[in-house]
């Protein structure tokens, strides 16, 4: 879900904000119209665009259960549509300048419920019956009304342009994921002997048994773990802020593999590791700015974990 990483603090202003913006964007050639819902009301929609769509969002204030939930938004959808059948609803609108109307969007961060469907057909098929009952008075619904379930998916595009361009001061939330027990199953055995080898060696060749030794490994093993999880998550979700991280990364791994490789002194592995460390952060810092600052520390374990466990970081014993 495109909100996995979103913060993780959303709540219904910031949602509301969060869609505002990306009916901004994606309606910009018909001038979407944000209604604020101050000296008078907002008329049961947040805004319109002058083709003749409005929107009204919709965010749980709780972890519900699929029942409660469920309920929850028949009954918002219900409210809403009702106010737009209100004689005093009807003036409001007019005194707005909302056009003729032909698609009423409930937007809602995602729907799972196949009875949302069935109750927005319901409520459609209330309208049109209504409009045709007294045309005159519903003469600002149009004959192709339609009631249409908008979810956080279908506003990728914005919601990536939005964070990207930090045109909210919302920022993605990596550290979110998280994992409790490493699952050694879940790491190719290469791999981990990868980590272990190199941890080994910035450590100066330190005893398998040694406990420090021991907790570096399953905290990069766990990170290049988490790793995986999270660039998959962000391919999915965020295409162009992955493509932003996957290509500083290949840039910043060929730098790596050059740095560590042509390392004569294996007493210096530890140094030139932390100095890696360090630079890698500081460019993540300055190119990702989306990112929360913890995020920024998350994802650069994670990467540093993705060098050791394959051939781009590698060093002298």
């Amino acid at each position: 879900m495109i909100l996995d990483f979103y913060d993780g603090n959303l709540d219904g202003n910031a949602w509301e904000e969060l869609c505002q913006s990306c009916y901004r964007l994606r309606y910009q050639n018909q001038h979407y119209t944000e209604i604020p819902a101050v000296q008078g009301g907002d008329a049961g929609i947040e805004g319109f665009t002058r083709n003749g769509i409005v929107n009204q969002c919709y965010f749980p204030e709780r972890n519900y259960s699929d029942d409660e939930l469920y309920e929850h938004l028949r009954d918002k959808m219900t409210r809403d549509i009702g106010k737009l059948l209100d004689a005093n609803y009807k003036k409001r609108l007019e005194e707005l300048g909302v056009p003729l109307i032909h698609e009423w969007h409930f937007v809602i961060p995602e729907n799972k419920d196949s009875r949302l469907l069935k109750h927005a057909e319901s409520k459609r098929k209330e309208v049109m019956k209504a409009k045709h009952d007294n045309p005159e008075r519903y003469d600002h619904i149009a004959d192709d009304f339609a009631i249409i379930i908008k979810v956080a998916e279908d506003f990728k595009f914005e919601i990536t342009r939005i964070i990207r361009e930090s045109l909210s001061d919302k920022k993605l939330n990596l550290t979110i994921i998280n994992v409790k027990q490493v699952d050694w199953n879940q790491c190719e055995s290469d791999k981990v002997n990868n980590i272990k080898r190199k941890v080994k060696a910035v450590m100066n060749d330190v005893n398998d048994n040694d406990e420090f030794f021991k907790d570096a490994v399953h905290t990069y093993v766990e990170a290049y773990i988490k790793g995986l999880v999270i660039m998959q998550k962000l391919r999915v979700s965020y295409a162009e802020i992955y493509e932003d991280v996957h290509n500083l990364e290949q840039a910043y791994k060929r730098e790596v593999s050059l740095k560590t490789r042509m390392n004569m002194d294996n007493s210096l592995n530890f140094k030139i590791f932390n100095e890696i460390l360090g630079d890698f952060e500081q460019k993540l810092s300055k190119d990702f700015k989306y990112f929360e600052s913890a995020s920024i520390s998350e994802l650069k374990i994670d990467i540093i974990s993705m060098w050791l466990a394959d051939c781009s970081m590698e060093f002298r014993k």
